[in-house]
């Protein structure tokens, strides 16, 4: 996961069909991709080269649109989604790499068949994975933190009842709504870990906001929960803010209760890994897969 201060690495061993988390790491940086050698050292250091990895890209190259999916064989999807999205995006669609996620059919009341379309800048995605072979990784899914967080949260959603989740990271935060462990709506929110604590009540706002557009306009039963990652105290403004203001019921999770690991995950290493280890797990998932 590449994030603005730095690279999280997660790793997940598979024994018959447990899930391990087995490393969990952090690494500031401000230029990752002119310090390859440093981070080869860790690779060989750790014993993972030729690992698979997967890429979760960091926010400033790629943007998540909305559309009504084209009637169009399979074949030709990519090619008529990149037409559709041309003008909603702000970098050159010529230099772009598109893939997409199915809403479910009874999303919309019905109405339309509506997809999440994911555009990628082509330039900054080779670079990465370029980077990660540099290093001794082995790529093969390129993500994004919205989708990639997918896994951490699905088993959480088994019910028809609504279920909030909302990522918060250095930069921004999103929020993803779903049901029956799939995802009905996703929206990036500008409130951060840095923000301040006044600005909580906006970011409670945005949050009821779309899940009144996930009744009115999706057409599903009301969110009952919302789960806040990463770990947050109970005393942070924020989760007093949701708790004053919003009738769910509201847990901010420790991964130590989600994942089986042995690794000590403090609050503060959950903060900079949370989508890391969402990706590692995801390496042994096809659902809602995304591969740019």
């Amino acid at each position: 996961m590449f994030t603005a201060e730095g690279v999280a690495f997660a790793h997940t061993t598979k024994k018959q069909s447990e899930l391990k988390l087995d490393l969990c790491d952090f690494h500031p940086s401000s230029a990752p991709l002119k310090e390859a050698n440093k981070f080869l050292n860790y690779v060989n250091s750790k014993a993972l080269d030729g690992t698979e990895a997967a890429i979760v890209l960091p926010h400033d190259c790629y943007q998540i649109l909305l559309v009504e999916k084209p009637s169009v064989p399979d074949a030709e999807l990519i090619d008529a989604l990149r037409w559709r999205v041309k003008d909603m995006v702000s970098f050159d669609i010529e230099q772009t790499i598109i893939d997409y996620i199915d809403l479910p059919d009874d999303a919309y009341r019905n109405r339309s068949k509506m997809v999440y379309v994911v555009v990628a800048q082509h330039q900054k995605v080779q670079a990465y994975i370029d980077w990660c072979q540099e290093i001794g990784l082995y790529p093969v899914i390129v993500d994004v933190p919205e989708f990639a967080l997918l896994n951490l949260s699905e088993d959480l959603a088994d019910e028809e009842a609504g279920l909030a989740v909302f990522f918060i990271d250095s930069k921004n935060s999103s929020i993803n709504l779903m049901s029956n462990s799939a995802l009905y709506f996703s929206r990036q929110l500008q409130y951060n870990l840095h923000s301040s604590p006044e600005s909580a009540s906006g970011a409670v706002l945005e949050l009821q906001r779309s899940m009144d557009y996930y009744e009115s306009q999706i057409g599903k039963p009301p969110c009952v929960r919302l789960i806040v990652f990463p770990m947050l105290m109970d005393d942070d403004p924020l989760i007093s803010e949701l708790r004053y203001n919003l009738p769910l019921d509201i847990h901010s999770l420790n991964l130590e209760n989600l994942v089986d690991t042995d690794i000590d995950l403090a609050a503060d290493l959950q903060k900079k890994t949370t989508i890391a280890i969402a990706a590692a797990l995801r390496l042994h998932s096809l659902n809602a897969e995304l591969k740019l």
